[in-house]
């Protein structure tokens, strides 16, 4: 089960040969001290939050209809439960079916090329959804969306690890999967603000909602397009003129740097996936402990991030204040998954973190499901917040730690798959929130919760696996002689 290992070199002379080609590599730079903090200050500042940003319009377009649906979306449709929950498995359906070709594309095109596109086009599918009038609307609006969303995120985790060493990528993927907490945190004011236009320009509250939020993702498509850099040292060109964020020893440090601590970014720099490499990745026993792991715990998130508004209302809260009172888990969530993600990057330590994570959300759940009937709104809508700041906290954990163990030409195909063991949870998750048991949905909870216990086992067999064949918690970079 060991990968193929090269003598123990030094890392220059391992990557010279391959590296002499990648733009902005110098092996002889030597850079002065505070130079490389001040270039990555750059990339925190400059590149990520504005990722960050996109992440959360894509958050925005896929979770308001948990939003529309306290607007009266249901009743003006004439639809219920089975049909809300149908539009949301023919969405992850569109998702997942695109998700790897569209990886594939995005590696061949760049990130910062193709994912723009799709993000305008999901934009206009989403403003579109005003002109809904019925459910097979709402089937072919929410399957479209899915599909155009697919090869996003893993799309962008790619191109964040192109400025971030392995041991640096924990805490920078949890910002970017953080986008989650900021659109909850945004949605719900954004969503009261819009919603409140009900009746304005003949619109429903919930057209207002999908029209403002579409467009402006439209726009931030169009942004992202001209911002984004090809790479540290590789600004995008428009018109025979471009304006690079970093000077350029400072992307001859980003660059080097990065290719010193995995030799692997390398050697296929600038090269498309090969029908071989999707079959190396899927032989490959490593991936499967991550996406299991990630598919058993991600299976509350898609019932929550529907119905958690829903929830709210019905422990006794108008409509405006359930849609206030949801950015609050979503606020705690951004806290607890970057701290944990800080943590897991400071210790080098990934399993034991991501165990964290996927048991406290659980721990929520049982909260919200086992709360004896009488209990106050006050502390069931704790349940609610608990459970929030759980889902999805390890994700990015578990996700630096797969990137780390996979070598850069297997990157694009296993974290497509990552990415689809996320939507793939949507599909139970989709069904087990029925109208009958409204509106407490314990036995729902029950499910999802031991669903999250259940990933909490996988990884740590595969902690101990990795211990006992794989370096430990460390990635490729130890099978070249890197010490880090």
């Amino acid at each position: 089960m060991k990968a193929l290992k090269v003598d123990h070199e030094e890392p220059a002379s391992i990557v010279s040969e391959e590296a002499i080609n990648v733009l902005g590599y110098d092996q002889s730079v030597q850079p002065r001290p505070g130079e490389t903090r001040k270039a990555l200050l750059k990339v925190d500042l400059l590149i990520l939050p504005f990722i960050v940003l996109c992440f959360c319009f894509l958050q925005f377009d896929r979770t308001n209809i948990g939003n529309a649906l306290t607007n009266g979306l249901e009743k003006d449709l004439r639809i219920g439960n089975s049909q809300v929950n149908l539009a949301q498995t023919l969405f992850t359906t569109g998702f997942i079916i695109t998700e790897l070709p569209f990886n594939v594309v995005s590696r061949w095109m760049g990130p910062e090329r193709f994912l723009p596109m799709t993000m305008f086009v999901w934009g206009i599918v989403t403003w579109s959804q005003i002109f809904i009038k019925n459910s097979s609307g709402l089937y072919a609006a929410r399957f479209f969306l899915g599909a155009l969303e697919g090869g996003y995120i893993p799309g962008f985790a790619l191109y964040i690890s192109r400025y971030y060493t392995n041991q640096e990528l924990a805490l920078r993927y949890a910002i970017f999967w953080a986008s989650n907490s900021f659109a909850g945190i945004l949605g719900g004011p954004l969503a009261i603000g819009l919603i409140s236009l009900d009746g304005q320009g003949g619109l429903h509250g919930w057209q207002w909602l999908f029209l403002i939020e579409g467009c402006l993702t439209c726009f931030l498509g169009v942004v992202a397009y001209a911002y984004l850099p090809h790479s540290a040292a590789k600004p995008k060109s428009f018109f025979g003129k471009s304006y690079n964020i970093f000077t350029h020893r400072e992307a001859t440090i980003l660059i080097t740097r990065i290719i010193n601590n995995d030799p692997t970014k390398s050697f296929r720099n600038g090269k498309r996936v090969l029908p071989s490499h999707i079959l190396e990745t899927f032989m490959d026993w490593r991936l499967y402990g991550h996406i299991v792991a990630a598919l058993l715990s991600m299976v509350m998130i898609s019932p929550m991030n529907t119905y958690a508004p829903s929830i709210i209302k019905d422990l006794g809260f108008t409509t405006l204040q359930a849609n206030g009172l949801n950015s609050v888990g979503s606020a705690c969530a951004l806290v607890f998954s970057i701290s944990l993600a800080f943590s897991s990057d400071k210790f080098r330590e990934r399993g034991f973190h991501i165990a964290v994570g996927f048991l406290w959300g659980s721990a929520g759940l049982l909260w919200l499901a086992l709360a004896p009937q009488n209990v106050g709104k006050w502390v069931l809508y704790g349940g609610v917040v608990w459970t929030q700041m759980g889902m999805g906290s390890a994700q990015a954990i578990n996700a630096a730690w797969l990137t780390a163990k996979m070598q850069d030409h297997k990157r694009p195909v296993a974290l497509a798959a990552y990415v689809m063991s996320i939507q793939l949870a949507n599909f139970p998750g989709n069904e087990i929130f029925r109208t009958q048991d409204a509106p407490r949905y314990s036995r729902g909870l029950i499910i999802a919760a031991s669903c999250a216990i259940a990933a909490t086992g996988v990884i740590l067999v595969w902690k101990l696996l990795y211990r006992l064949f794989d370096n430990g918690d460390d990635g490729v970079e130890v099978d070249y002689g890197i010490a880090v």
